[in-house]
């Protein structure tokens, strides 16, 4: 969780649906699309991106706000989401015949509870990565209290009333910063479960693999003053956002990713440069990242923290892979 300023948020008035495979309809009412330059709203290039289009999102519901992390549908219909205030967040996804995303409904909010099936509460509640392991399985990280527990979703995601079960964190959990933990976490494509830490000293980034039940560290080239607040596995690559915040500069995003095999080599990985938001663009405190396919593209979309604040907005923006 980390603090920035934009304008006020957009109303968004939205629809139930159910949660089947395939496409929903969701009609909507204040729904502003948000441009990625803010001067030249039809400019679309970003590095090796191509921006798909975004929408802002608020709900009468207070409890929605402050998107840690994001999880889609094999086909981009559905989300979930956890908060930084341990919130799931269950919802309908519709996209227009652009491939942007236009609308979400259906809404679903339930607290993340703990192994004894209370909600989390205090320092034990903020909840920053989620990794889908498959079945309806899925691990979440948290912070200041740094530990992964893993809930039984099911299939359709429905059983947001799931005791959460507690799983090994590396060992350099213990100093962690207290706000500067988990933020990224992942299932590779061979099943291990990575976690990546937003703030390490030295240099390089930490990145952890756990391989039956043991974590191996390795290293992530880390660009100064930026942190880690996402990873996602996808196909034969690893993607990640970093996010920079300065008072008086405001928000940087990098888009990064960069090959699952370089975790075989003991040297420090070194991602590869996708895009990056800054000046003059629609930025926020991006820290949810998640990759599908849809319509034969690469796509990925970005899900912003507001920190509950009303000087900030909860955004989707959706990102083709152009090369």
């Amino acid at each position: 969780m980390r603090f920035s300023a934009l304008s006020a948020p957009l109303i968004l008035l939205l629809t139930a649906c159910s949660l089947p495979s395939g496409d929903v309809t969701l009609a909507s009412t204040g729904t502003i699309e948000i441009p990625l330059y803010e001067a030249e709203p039809e400019r679309r290039d970003l590095g090796q991106l191509s921006y798909l289009g975004g929408i802002a999102i608020n709900y009468s519901d207070e409890r929605l706000g402050g998107l840690s992390a994001i999880h889609l549908s094999d086909d981009g219909s559905h989300l979930l989401a956890v908060s930084d205030r341990a919130y799931w967040v269950r919802a309908g996804l519709s996209w227009n015949e652009d491939g942007a995303p236009v609308a979400i409904g259906g809404i679903d909010i339930a607290p993340l509870l703990s192994r004894d099936g209370r909600a989390l509460a205090g320092e034990a509640a903020d909840s920053e990565a989620i990794a889908d392991l498959g079945n309806g399985q899925f691990a979440v990280s948290f912070e200041r209290d740094h530990r992964i527990n893993v809930y039984n979703l099911g299939p359709d995601w429905s059983a947001l009333d799931a005791a959460g079960v507690e799983i090994s964190v590396p060992a350099s959990a213990a100093r962690f910063e207290n706000n500067g933990g988990m933020e990224g976490l992942t299932q590779l494509a061979d099943g291990r479960l990575m976690a990546g830490v937003e703030d390490t000293a030295g240099s390089d980034r930490e990145l952890w693999v756990l391989d039956d039940g043991r974590w191996s560290a390795h290293r992530l080239a880390a660009e100064p003053d930026y942190g880690l607040t996402a990873l996602d596995a996808h196909g034969d690559h690893i993607y990640a956002l970093e996010r920079f915040w300065r008072r008086d500069i405001g928000n940087r995003i990098r888009i990064l990713r960069f090959e699952a095999a370089s975790l075989a080599s003991d040297g420090t990985i070194r991602p590869e440069l996708l895009g990056e938001l800054g000046a003059g663009m629609t930025v926020d405190n991006f820290e949810g990242l998640d990759v599908i396919e849809r319509n034969g593209r690469t796509v990925l979309v970005i899900a912003s923290d507001d920190n509950y604040s009303d000087s900030q907005r909860t955004l989707l923006m959706a990102f083709a892979l152009e090369n």
